[in-house]
């Protein structure tokens, strides 16, 4: 393993961020295809993801649990509410928030989805492997923990 802090090796292999964007990139290529056909970005997907999983759902979780920032997220919502996937509603508990969910044809069109995005995934896994794959998740949560609020 290389000393992330030897300056002779090139910084682009030893550092983490650089790193961390590799790996992600070798991971949302594989589904290129599947949201090339469903016209959809990849964060498009992830927010359909995110709000599958825990709508509804405040808006500032969602940008929260996809990484994604709230400018970014207007155009995405925007996006996805037009195209019938989700919807937004305010929040009865504090009326300057918003929450989203999906409408019956986002969970119709996601149900649609998954079970590729799922072959998508194990297949990843299983080229990686189930262990390390297991260790990265739990490495990279241990890494995010870091940030600085």
């Amino acid at each position: 393993m290389p000393d992330t802090f030897d300056p002779d090796i090139p910084y682009s292999e030893r550092s983490l961020a650089i790193a961390c964007t590799r790996g992600r990139h070798a991971i949302v290529t594989q589904f290129n295809e599947l949201l090339a056909e469903a016209h959809l970005t990849e964060q498009q997907w992830r927010v359909l993801r995110v709000i599958s999983d825990y709508g509804p759902v405040a808006l500032s979780e969602v940008c929260q649990r996809s990484c994604i920032h709230k400018v970014s997220m207007t155009r995405i919502i925007r996006a996805l509410t037009e195209r019938g996937y989700i919807e937004s509603k305010r929040n009865t508990e504090d009326l300057r928030a918003y929450n989203v969910e999906l409408t019956p044809s986002g969970h119709e069109f996601l149900e649609q989805m998954k079970p590729r995005a799922n072959r998508i995934s194990r297949d990843i896994v299983e080229r990686f492997g189930a262990e390390k794959s297991a260790q990265l998740l739990s490495l990279l949560k241990e890494l995010a923990a870091l940030k600085a609020d």
